[in-house]
C-alpha cells in the first residue's frame, strides 16, 4: 500500500514538473542534480520564510566553513540534526535512504528518489530570516538550520 502511494506521489509530481518545464526559464534559481521530479521556486520570494525559534532545540548544531551545507537524511536521523548556517551559503540534501522523500525549507520543495540529491542555489539569507527553521522531510526526521547573521 504504501509503496503504491509513493509511486502515485511521483506519477504526481512528475505530471507536475512537465507542466511547469514549460514556463521555467534559463535562469533558475534553484536546480536539481538528480532526475527526481521536483516543484521549485523559480523567483526570489517577495518575503523571507519566519523562523519558529531564534534557537535551535538541540544542543550541538554543526558548523560550515564552505559555500554549501550539506545535510544527509538517513533512515532514522539526519546528518547533521542541526546546522548553524550563514547568509551566504547554499543548501544540498541528500537522500541517503532505499525509499522517496519529499523535503521543503522556505518556498523551494522536492521529491528526492533514493540515492539522489537535491540543490538550493539561492543563498539561505534571500529566503530565510535569522532563526531556526526546519528541514521538513516526508515521511520522517529533517534538520534543523539554525540561520545566523554574520
Amino acid at each position: 500500500m504504501m509503496a503504491r502511494r509513493m509511486l502515485m506521489i511521483w506519477v504526481i509530481g512528475t505530471v507536475i514538473m512537465i507542466g511547469l518545464s514549460a514556463c521555467v526559464q534559463a535562469s533558475n534559481v534553484a536546480t536539481s542534480e538528480t532526475t527526481a521530479p521536483s516543484i521549485e521556486a523559480t523567483s526570489l520570494p517577495h518575503v523571507l520564510a519566519t523562523p519558529y525559534a531564534q534557537e535551535p532545540a538541540a544542543g550541538i548544531c554543526a558548523g560550515f566553513d564552505g559555500d554549501v551545507v550539506t545535510i544527509t537524511l538517513n533512515v532514522d536521523v539526519p546528518d547533521p540534526r542541526c546546522a548553524k548556517v550563514r547568509p551566504d551559503q547554499t543548501l544540498k540534501v541528500v537522500n541517503n535512504t532505499a525509499s522517496p522523500l519529499t523535503m521543503s525549507i522556505g518556498p523551494f520543495k522536492s521529491a528526492l528518489l533514493a540515492a539522489n540529491s537535491y540543490s538550493v542555489d539561492v543563498p539561505f539569507g534571500d529566503y530565510l530570516l535569522p532563526g531556526v527553521h526546519q528541514l521538513e522531510v516526508l515521511p520522517c526526521c529533517g534538520a534543523e538550520l539554525w540561520l545566523v547573521e554574520k
